[in-house]
C-alpha cells in the first residue's frame, strides 16, 4: 500500500491489485453518468458540496440546515485547522516538488530539490502563523517539517530513478512519472446536483481517486469517495469503481504521523446510500425543517456553539 506520497511504483501495484479483487458491482442507474433519470438525477434545490454531505459532523444534518437556511457562520477549532494545515502542507509540497522539476528541467538534483523544500518550510511556517493559529506553533513547526522532509525526500528518489531510465526523457513525462498525481482536481458536479466547483484532493491517472483525512475513520468519508466518483463519472462517463482513503493520524507527543490506506470499493450500497443523504438533506433545505439537535455531536463540528451553546 502507499505511503503518504504515493510514488509510481505504489500505483501500479495498487493496479496489480485491482485486477485479482472480485468485480465491484454497480447497477447502471447508480452511475454519474445516468444523471438525467433515475434515483442519480437531482430533485433541485441549491448545488451542495461534497462534504455538505459527508463531512461527518451532525447525524441529523442540522450543520447543513444552519449553513444553507440559517446561515449560521461555522465557528473555527484546533482539530479543524489542524485537517487544514497537513491537507495544505501535503499539497504544496507535491506542487512545489513538480515546480522544482520544471524549473530545473532534466538537469534537476536532490540538493535543487533540498533548497526548495528549505524554502517551502520558512514559507508555509511564516503563513501559518496567522492562518492556523489554534494549533500551537510546536505542533505546527514539526508538521510542517515532518511533511515536507517525507515529501521531498520521497520524490528526490523516485526522481533519480525515473532520470536514471533513459537519456530521451522529456520533462513533462518526467514529472509524471516522477510524482503521479493531479492534486486538487476540478470537477463540475451540477448534473448530480453537487457543486460546479469540487476539489478532489489526488487524482492518480488514468482513474483513482484520492482523499486524505485526519479524522478518525467513519463512514463518510468513504460516501465521501462515492461523491467524487459520481461527478467525476457525470463529467467523463468513465467508471470509477474504487477509490483510496489516506487516513493520516497525528501522534503530538511522539511528533509522529502514521498514515493508514484503505481500498473502498464504491459499489451499489454506498452509492445508494450517498444518493439518500444528498436528497435528505436538500429537503431539509428546500422545506425550511430544522432537524433538531443530535445527540452524538462530535467535539470538532464547528457549529456546536451554535447547537449546545446558544446563538
Amino acid at each position: 500500500m502507499p505511503g503518504l506520497f504515493p510514488i509510481i511504483e505504489d500505483i501500479n501495484s495498487l493496479y496489480r491489485d485491482f485486477r485479482r479483487m472480485p468485480p465491484v458491482e454497480v447497477s447502471e442507474e447508480l452511475r454519474g453518468w445516468s444523471y438525467g433519470q433515475g434515483v442519480v438525477a437531482p430533485p433541485g434545490g441549491p448545488l451542495l458540496g461534497v462534504s455538505d454531505i459527508t463531512g461527518g459532523f451532525c447525524d441529523r444534518g442540522r450543520d447543513v440546515y444552519l449553513r444553507y437556511v440559517k446561515r449560521v457562520q461555522p465557528r473555527d477549532n484546533y482539530l479543524l485547522q489542524r485537517g487544514r494545515l497537513i491537507h495544505e502542507t501535503w499539497t504544496r509540497t507535491i506542487v512545489e516538488v513538480k515546480r522544482s522539476i520544471y524549473n530545473h528541467g532534466l538537469d534537476a538534483s536532490i540538493q535543487e530539490l533540498a533548497n526548495t523544500a528549505s524554502t517551502l518550510k520558512e514559507k508555509l511556517k511564516a503563513e501559518f502563523n496567522a492562518k492556523h493559529s489554534l494549533v500551537p506553533e510546536e505542533e505546527r513547526t514539526w508538521l510542517v517539517d515532518r511533511i515536507i522532509n517525507e515529501g521531498f525526500s520521497t520524490y528526490a528518489s523516485s526522481l533519480e530513478r525515473q532520470l536514471s531510465r533513459s537519456r530521451f526523457l522529456e520533462i513533462d513525462g518526467l514529472v509524471a512519472a516522477t510524482v503521479p498525481l493531479l492534486t486538487e482536481y476540478p470537477l463540475n458536479g451540477e448534473k448530480i446536483g453537487l457543486s460546479r466547483a469540487l476539489r478532489i484532493d489526488a487524482l492518480i491517472p488514468p482513474g483513482l481517486i484520492l482523499e486524505l483525512k485526519t479524522r478518525h475513520p467513519r463512514r463518510e468519508f468513504e460516501l465521501a469517495l462515492v461523491g467524487y466518483a459520481l461527478a467525476f463519472e457525470s463529467e467523463y462517463e468513465i467508471p470509477i469503481d474504487r477509490g483510496l482513503l489516506m487516513y493520516v493520524e497525528v501522534d503530538p507527543p511522539k511528533r509522529r504521523l502514521y498514515v493508514r490506506p484503505r481500498i473502498i470499493a464504491l459499489g451499489d450500497a454506498l452509492r445508494s446510500e450517498f444518493v439518500e443523504r444528498r436528497d435528505k438533506l436538500l429537503e431539509l433545505i428546500l422545506y425550511d425543517e430544522d432537524p433538531g439537535v443530535s445527540s452524538n455531536c462530535p467535539s470538532e463540528c464547528p457549529y456546536i456553539h451554535y447547537c449546545r451553546g446558544g446563538e
